[in-house]
């Protein structure tokens, strides 16, 4: 008690409401500061008069599955959403006082902790990888380029810089820097108007899926897409599109999304939505193969009125009340789903697809291809990040490589599909020009000067030359993969681990490599044991020297670094079919991970057709496979 009267000489309640009285005026002359910036910038008025209404929505989720049958579930919950109109925003005229709401772009910025916000929005987990801001990544989209059939480098889209106006962004907020896995975005994009009092017609729909791999993907509807369908009643466009991403590891890829939208502005007239905000809404319907409803999911606007936000008190005690009012709904998305997840899983007993990579070339090869986009609607985004596995593989194979180029004259090229740094290496005194036309001649006065091209959108393509006993090994797995080699047998040649008879190349075998060999080698035993086809003679054994063992070209730290890398990955493959097990949970027959060597053998050397039942075609079509 007596510690109490030394730190509060008077009364508790005197001292917290003197503290109190000191607080008041510093808020206060914070919120006045923050509106006079707001209202007295001639600048800021003007794009706060054009600007499109922005608000914070209190909305609704509804999902519901249909099929099959005895998986049948359906939910909904409560959720806050932001409308916001890209000006206002990336102008941080919506910002709130006291950091109750703020654009802050990324960390590197300048602003501060992303927790120093009650709620928040940041570029960084949107569109692309990067702190650009979302106008610029909603214009990279748009006007991205690809090359037809012909060879022709033409616009993905067919939609030109100056044609994008107003853009209107519904999306989830941060909670105090929690950034949850967001699973839908809405960018509504608009032709530019030359009134700017009004708005141009809608110039197309971007839903920006993302899964809980920390990957998204973007569906661009344009009004005159060759998807488009005759309108739904209640609604204001209708679209019938492929999906090629991986969302609900309970449905395959091939099969189609129907989607109906509402035109939050109709009018083009702004100021008519002053004292009328916006409304939305998305139904999303997922059909099987024969086009019968699976799946439907449904976004609204909630009954309740947004709240606009402007830097005000009463906007300050309004978005407070709907945080109060729904306290934990922006922390709970993953949550819900993982529940969801659990019931559908162990409930309805639905197997379970492993992760794909983004759709690709040589993709409809595989277990689980994408659905054939027509028209390209569909464009890849964000990827999981590279893990430091990747990255120290990485290092090792292009140290190995830079001597290895000189020893036979042939060059490497790596290009990636995705955005990863592609890599490049030429034999010493020899140009990129010389590898890519030089029909005859020698480098090094070696083999003919060539390179072997590798195409791959694998993102642990260096990890699993490091794994794979041999380049055979490395040739079969790489359909599986998603890589292709220029030539087979230039690829072989460059990675063979054999020693030339001209050199007396050093083969490492100290206690640290024959490590990495043995745990190699169980773990190709491990891969062996869940195949039914027995391996070529013309595959090498298992017991060899691995390439990157040749040559003495590595160092203590490069070996330690080599087990740690295999070591690390053949855990992470040996847990996950540990846990699986242990939790009794399954993946679709014939998609397991462990059963990778099986499938890229069947691919490469095999085209059995697989003996069909009644009951796995229904499946089939239905795109959900139960155990």
């Amino acid at each position: 008690m007596s510690i109490i009267k030394t730190i509060f000489p008077f009364s508790i309640g005197f001292t917290i409401s003197a503290i109190g009285m000191t607080l008041i005026p510093i808020l206060y002359i914070h919120y006045r500061s923050l509106q006079k910036k707001y209202y007295d910038n001639s600048k800021n008025q003007n794009i706060l008069d054009e600007g499109l209404e922005s608000s914070f929505y209190p909305g609704v989720v509804s999902h519901g599955r249909i099929l099959p049958l005895t998986a049948k579930n359906s939910f909904s919950y409560s959720v806050l959403y932001m409308g916001l109109d890209l000006d206002l925003l990336e102008s941080k005229l919506v910002n709130l006082p006291f950091n109750l709401f703020k654009f802050y772009g990324s960390p590197e910025s300048g602003e501060g902790s992303t927790y120093t916000k009650l709620i928040g929005l940041r570029t960084k987990k949107y569109l692309y990888h990067g702190n650009q801001t979302f106008t610029e990544k909603i214009k990279r989209l748009l006007t991205e380029t690809i090359t037809n059939e012909k060879g022709e480098i033409i616009s993905k889209y067919n939609i030109k810089e100056s044609d994008i106006g107003k853009i209107w962004l519904l999306t989830m907020p941060s909670l105090y820097g929690y950034e949850g896995s967001n699973p839908l975005t809405t960018y509504y994009v608009y032709k530019k108007s030359q009134d700017p009092t009004k708005i141009g017609d809608l110039l197309c729909v971007i839903l920006e899926v993302h899964n809980n791999f920390h990957e998204s993907h973007a569906y661009v509807l344009k009004h005159d897409s060759g998807y488009r369908q005759p309108t739904t009643p209640g609604y204001d466009f209708s679209f019938k599109f492929p999906r090629t991403f991986h969302v609900s590891p309970f449905n395959s890829r091939d099969s189609y999304y129907k989607c109906d939208v509402v035109n939050p502005f109709p009018s083009n007239i702004i100021a008519n939505y002053r004292n009328d905000p916006p409304k939305f809404k998305i139904m999303l319907k997922l059909l099987t193969s024969d086009d019968k409803i699976k799946f439907i999911a449904s976004l609204t606007s909630g009954l309740s009125k947004p709240v606009k936000l402007t830097p005000d008190l009463k906007t300050v005690f309004n978005v407070l009340y709907l945080l109060f009012k729904w306290p934990a709904t922006l922390l709970l998305v993953d949550a819900r789903t993982f529940w969801q997840a659990y019931k559908l899983h162990y409930r309805g007993k639905l197997s379970v697809f492993p992760r794909p990579e983004h759709k690709q070339e040589g993709s409809s090869e595989l277990f689980n291809p994408p659905e054939k986009d027509q028209y390209n609607i569909g464009s890849g985004l964000q990827r999981q990040p590279i893990s430091w596995v990747e990255q120290k593989s990485r290092v090792l194979v292009e140290k190995w490589s830079k001597q290895r180029v000189n020893h036979t004259g042939i060059g490497l090229e790596v290009n990636f599909q995705y955005e990863r740094e592609n890599l490049l290496i030429l034999p010493s005194h020899a140009s990129e020009k010389d590898i890519s036309h030089k029909l005859n001649g020698y480098s090094n006065g070696h083999a003919q000067s060539s390179k072997v091209v590798i195409t791959t959108s694998d993102p642990l393509f260096f990890t699993n030359l490091l794994l794979s006993p041999s380049p055979e090994h490395s040739l079969i797995l790489f359909k599986e993969r998603l890589t292709e080699v220029s030539f087979k047998e230039r690829f072989l040649e460059f990675f063979k681990p054999q020693t030339s008879k001209n050199t007396n190349d050093e083969i490492d075998n100290d206690i640290i490599t024959r490590l990495s060999e043995l745990r190699r080698t169980n773990y190709w035993l491990y891969l062996y044991s869940y195949s039914m086809y027995t391996p070529l003679p013309s595959i090498p054994p298992l017991k060899q020297k691995h390439f990157l063992n040749v040559g003495g070209i590595l160092n203590l730290k490069d070996k330690l670094d080599l087990l740690r890398i295999i070591f690390w990955f053949t855990f992470q493959e040996y847990s996950e079919h540990y846990w699986f097990t242990l939790l009794n949970a399954k993946f679709v027959k014939g998609s397991e991970p462990w059963t990778v060597w099986e499938r890229s053998l069947k691919l490469t050397y095999y085209n059995e057709q697989q003996q069909i039942d009644e009951k796995l075609e229904k499946e089939r079509v239905l795109g959900s496979y139960q155990y």
